[in-house]
């Protein structure tokens, strides 16, 4: 049985575990609305106070410690899906702003009135007009002018798209930077938390404020934690450690993401390369790789090859846009090297042959999308133009075989054989499948982050009905151990002046 003094005990500590319970509650309901705030509760446990070896007795109540209602668990898995979700919002974004570019989906027939197909076709048109009259200068006009018109649409397609990958490089610039400089303040917080927790001070908030940071990180780039015994977190980027105890290692970016020079993620002190592989990072990376763009030998296109190889054209580069760029490439090269080999073998009204309509802008590098115009010297003399074989003013059978062009199979995909607008029209659907993919995936991955988010936000978000109803029962508690402590100091004091 307890002594009277022992009865005073308990009553207070209830009196004080109710107090500190309703401490922890006034500041859940101060932070119901601060973001990354992680609800906090009391964990308490019976006061047992041993009186022999076989026989112990109630004490009262102790207040073990406060802490956060968090689920690590939710916290990784939401990590991954956010990561995923961040990745496929960043490529669908970019082949949303491509397709824009394009400008090809506003027509029922799939091609604006402006766009490059309808760009293509008034080239044809022009050739057909001066087949029809061969010796017509303003119909040679007409076929330098539509010319011109088509090299300037792909010079502007491939400029804005090369613009998107530049952007792209720079955000990874941007996002290698924000992750340093989370991966700093994690570091910072380690340190704090182990110094709090070290001297058995409250470090909850300090907590929050690394989860929040985490769930940052998240967006970026795939990462993993360890928390160790000391309460600090070890933060992993592909089994390599960003964040250790109050150290962090930096991330830097090389290259320029073109061919010669890709874009790399590499570890500042080490300087080998990071495994990047989620995230909002890894998209852009991928978006500013410019691998898989290049000139194209003519011999493959005109199948002059030994071995009878042919230049076929495969969507298979990391980028999108960089598939993109190189199918207009393909475009455009393959139309010139056919031409030129059908013009330079006709005749110009002035007599000359074994003239090139198109050539490269740059002579010492191939053709290619962005090395091309017409021959200025056909520019500056419209007799140079080879209309037919012979020269003769009425000759237009070199025109007209270059009309045959636009609906020759001069193009291969995927190892099937296309006339040009087939070919166009390939990519176009490419660029539409890829685009509804990664927006499909995206929605996937921002349901699944969602879900997953909602079932942390259950645990650890304050709910003002739950807070409130423990607000009354602490209340309650506390004024039924403070009855108590008085009920007893009422007897006591009675029991003094019994016995004088």
């Amino acid at each position: 049985m307890g002594s009277t003094f022992g009865g005073y005990s308990i009553a207070y500590s209830g009196m004080y575990a109710n107090q500190s319970a309703l401490t922890v509650t006034s500041q859940n309901l101060s932070n119901v609305n601060t973001s990354g705030y992680s609800r906090q509760q009391i964990n308490s446990a019976e006061k047992i106070v041993p009186i022999s070896s076989q026989t112990s007795i109630g004490a009262g109540v102790a207040v073990v410690e406060v802490c956060r209602a968090r689920n690590q668990l939710l916290d990784s898995t939401y990590h991954d899906k956010n990561a995923s979700a961040s990745y496929w919002s960043t490529k669908s974004g970019m082949l949303t702003y491509a397709q824009e570019i394009l400008d090809e989906f506003s027509a029922t027939d799939g091609s604006g009135s402006d766009g490059l197909q309808q760009t293509i076709q008034n080239f044809f048109d022009s050739w057909e007009e001066l087949a029809g009259d061969a010796g017509n200068i303003a119909n040679r006009q007409a076929v330098v002018e539509y010319a011109a018109t088509l090299l300037d649409t792909l010079s502007s397609i491939d400029e804005q798209l090369a613009a998107l990958q530049q952007d792209a490089c720079n955000s990874a610039a941007d996002i290698v930077d924000d992750i340093n400089s989370i991966a700093n303040q994690v570091a910072a917080l380690n340190l704090q938390i182990v110094r709090a927790e070290a001297a058995d001070a409250e470090a909850s908030d300090l907590r929050d404020q690394r989860d929040y940071l985490l769930d940052q990180l998240s967006d970026y780039v795939n990462f993993s934690t360890q928390e160790q015994a000391n309460g600090s977190v070890t933060v992993f980027i592909g089994g390599v450690a960003l964040v250790s105890l109050n150290k962090s290692y930096e991330l830097s970016l090389a290259g320029d993401g073109s061919t010669a020079d890709p874009l790399v993620v590499r570890w500042a002190d080490t300087g080998t390369r990071a495994s990047i592989t989620n995230g909002t990072l890894k998209a852009c990376l991928e978006d500013a790789d410019q691998t898989g763009i290049g000139a194209i030998d003519p011999e493959l296109i005109l199948d002059t090859d030994q071995d009878g190889k042919v230049y076929t054209y495969t969507a298979s580069a990391t980028s999108s846009l960089s598939n993109l760029r190189q199918g207009l490439n393909t475009l455009i090269t393959t139309l010139a090297v056919k031409l030129n080999s059908l013009h330079s073998a006709g005749t110009g009204l002035d007599g000359s042959t074994g003239t090139d309509f198109f050539v490269a802008i740059d002579s010492s590098q191939p053709l290619s999308s962005t090395n091309i115009q017409v021959n200025p010297a056909i520019v500056s003399d419209l007799n140079k133009l080879a209309a037919g074989a012979s020269g003769a003013a009425g000759d237009n059978t070199v025109a007209a075989a270059i009309c045959d062009l636009s609906s020759a199979g001069i193009y291969t995909f995927d190892g099937l054989s296309q006339d040009g607008t087939a070919f166009y029209q390939s990519l176009i659907s490419w660029l539409s499948t890829a685009g509804s993919d990664a927006s499909d995936y995206y929605d996937t991955q921002s349901a699944l982050a969602t879900q997953v988010d909602n079932q942390r936000q259950s645990i650890s978000t304050v709910s003002l009905d739950e807070e409130m109803s423990n607000m009354i029962t602490f209340q309650n508690a506390y004024a039924a151990s403070a009855r108590v402590l008085s009920v007893m100091d009422g007897l006591l004091a009675d029991l003094i002046a019994e016995l004088g």
